[in-house]
């Protein structure tokens, strides 16, 4: 999911943001790295150039993801959570400070900053929500359904549905193990409530039918 229709890599790709673009240093991670703890004193500023980055929060053997960012997607590091590429990938680094000045100049950057944040903000909230009022099996369907809405793909009376998630990425955004997510899957799938079609990919045959299991 992008949080913004913005791809802040196009934007620096042209010829009057040359300035601002010459402030960022690429750097590759390795999936799984960690890329930053909230203990780090640095407050950087980044743009994933390529694959994902997974922001979440961490508490003893507990974690909660709040966001996945795509290319294309920016973030400072001054919220205190953790980030860890959740693919291969590669980010756009620089800290607060180089890109300050810049950021009156282009305020784009401003804009996009704040609708990320808010809706990091929002994911909050609704996982405070879920744990709160709601069983894993509920959690699970609702993202399944939120997806659906956003990034399915209309096929005959349903949607196909492509997570591009393994089943432990998946259990790290649900906030549960491996085990219990793949069960809670094929318990779906036993209900025909899904066509599992292959790695992350489902066809959903009935989403009103889907919605009213989750209980909507």
């Amino acid at each position: 999911m992008k949080f913004t229709g913005i791809n802040l890599l196009d934007e620096l790709a042209k010829d009057e943001l040359a300035e601002l673009r010459a402030v960022f240093n690429e750097r590759a991670f390795n999936k799984g790295e960690i890329i930053y703890t909230p203990e780090e004193e640095d407050n950087l500023v980044f743009i994933i150039a390529r694959g994902r980055v997974r922001i979440y929060l961490a508490y003893e053997d507990k974690e909660f993801t709040l966001a996945i960012l795509s290319p294309g997607d920016l973030y400072a590091t001054h919220a205190g959570c953790y980030i860890q590429a959740f693919d291969d990938a590669a980010l756009l680094l620089t800290d607060v400070q180089s890109v300050k000045s810049m950021m009156v100049q282009v305020p784009l950057f401003t804009r996009t900053m704040v609708r990320v944040l808010g809706h990091i903000l929002q994911n909050t909230f609704s996982i405070i929500g879920s744990l709160a009022f709601k069983d894993i099996y509920n959690r699970l369907m609702d993202y399944i359904l939120r997806e659906a809405k956003e990034s399915g793909t209309p096929e005959g009376d349903g949607i196909v549905l492509n997570l591009d998630l393994t089943t432990e990425q998946l259990a790290q955004l649900m906030g549960a193990t491996r085990q219990t997510v793949s069960t809670l899957l094929n318990d779906m799938v036993r209900a025909q409530l899904m066509e599992k079609r292959g790695r992350g990919q489902y066809f959903i045959p009935n989403i009103e039918e889907l919605k009213r299991a989750a209980g909507e």
